[in-house]
């Protein structure tokens, strides 16, 4: 049996190469550099670099086509948005191979956290209040009359990649205008949150026409950036809450396929808002299956066109720890200028507590690509913790839905069989 795994770099990504190994599948990787660390992995047998898929979409998905097209295999599975990008050649790629995704217009509408508030709404799921200025004059009005804490977010984002929580109100006018030009938003403009004072709640789903057949649910302890974004050390929780809403969510889009959410639990009530959907796999599915969770077996069925029964229910209190990223999450603390030296002790000994937790990547069985890992991460040190260190972990991994649009009509030709 042969499997074709795009874009491993992730811990994601080897959590889904080493399982589908221990299925008993021969796994290609392809990937967008040589330093992906999961390519490195035993359970890969043929490795193959294509263009950026953020840079080069169409270069990213004729490699990956022309790979189906030449090898037989059993399912292709995308880890990250690369999904979002081979969504659209959904059509293409079933006539070599099986591949479970939701059409390119569900699953980019799914991820638009402008939708987003449609159908949440819809769906009756909790937002936080949001606001979608239509341009930079509106959008500063608002900012200019703010007297509470927001997040400021690119209408599409992947791991909190340009986001900003803006404590100080009186910064918020300034720091808008900073991410504009940054990641030049000037025709997408981000969106204004409400900033919910509380702790990061996530889950992963493994649904069949709108049902959920699996799922795990767990709160970040840690999170880098440590305002918000992924979590390198996480817990497995009870939140009803959280299942309802994903329930609802998923009936609403009738899913099928992996679909994570995150929501902020309010510090002082515990009611969760919705403030993030990735329509893909995310690392919550490595937490899952220490809890008894095999959302990736269950999956590897489902590619194959088998009927799934519902997985049985996670184990709560099971942790899962991203280990050099929770060592980022207390270097960014310890280098942080605004905590008191009493503060960051106190983070000191929150981090060396040693608790019973699980590893992402760090495996006895799997050495090369911890090793590779830790050799890239000694080499860029400095950069990674600069202002925009997990920028580098992200460079090659993300999808630039207006790039791609705007180029389609040109590349269509190229990419027909």
């Amino acid at each position: 049996m042969k499997v074709l795994v795009t874009l491993a770099n992730t811990p994601t990504g080897l959590f889904m190469v080493r399982r589908l190994h221990a299925l008993g599948y021969k796994v290609t990787v392809i990937d967008s550099h040589s330093r992906s660390f999961a390519s490195y992995s035993n359970g890969v047998s043929k490795r193959i670099i294509a263009p950026s898929l953020l840079h080069e979409p169409y270069g990213y998905a004729k490699t990956v086509l022309d790979e189906l097209k030449r090898e037989q295999y059993d399912f292709y599975v995308p880890c990250l948005e690369d999904g979002f990008l081979m969504a659209h050649y959904k059509d293409i790629i079933q006539k070599y191979t099986k591949m479970v995704s939701m059409s390119y217009q569900e699953i980019t509408r799914a991820h638009s956290k402008h939708a987003m508030r449609e159908y949440a709404a819809e769906a009756n799921v909790r937002m936080p209040v949001t606001q979608a200025p239509d341009s930079l004059k509106s959008a500063f009005k608002l900012l200019e009359d703010l007297n509470s804490p927001v997040v400021i977010k690119p209408r599409v984002a992947c791991n909190a990649h340009g986001q900003k929580v803006v404590m100080d109100p009186k910064k918020a006018v300034w720091e808008y205008g900073q991410i504009v030009k940054k990641y030049g938003l000037e025709e997408q403009l981000p969106i204004v949150q409400q900033y919910i004072t509380g702790r990061l709640v996530s889950t992963v789903n493994l649904a069949v026409n709108g049902e959920v057949k699996g799922k795990v649910v767990f709160r970040a302890l840690r999170t880098v950036p440590t305002s918000g974004g992924t979590s390198s050390y996480r817990e497995t929780i009870s939140s009803p809450e959280a299942e309802l809403f994903d329930a609802r969510l998923i009936k609403h889009f009738n899913w099928t396929g992996f679909i994570s959410f995150d929501y902020m639990e309010e510090e002082s009530t515990g009611k969760l808002y919705l403030i993030d959907c990735n329509p893909r796999i995310a690392p919550g599915a490595i937490l899952a299956y220490h809890a008894g969770v095999d959302l990736m077996g269950a999956f590897a069925e489902l590619a194959q066109g088998k009927d799934i029964a519902a997985l049985p229910r996670q184990q709560d209190g099971v942790r899962c720890k991203l280990v050099f990223l929770d060592l980022g999450w207390l270097l960014y603390n310890l280098i942080d200028k605004d905590l008191t030296s009493k503060e960051k002790f106190a983070c000191f000994k929150a981090w060396i507590k040693r608790e019973k937790s699980y590893k992402d990547i760090e495996s006895i069985h799997d050495l090369r690509p911890a090793f590779a890992l830790w050799t890239f991460l000694l080499r860029n040190v400095g950069r990674l913790l600069g202002d925009d260190g997990g920028e580098i972990f992200l460079e090659h991994s993300l999808f630039d839905q207006e790039k791609f649009e705007k180029g389609l009509a040109e590349s269509a030709a190229s990419l027909l069989y």
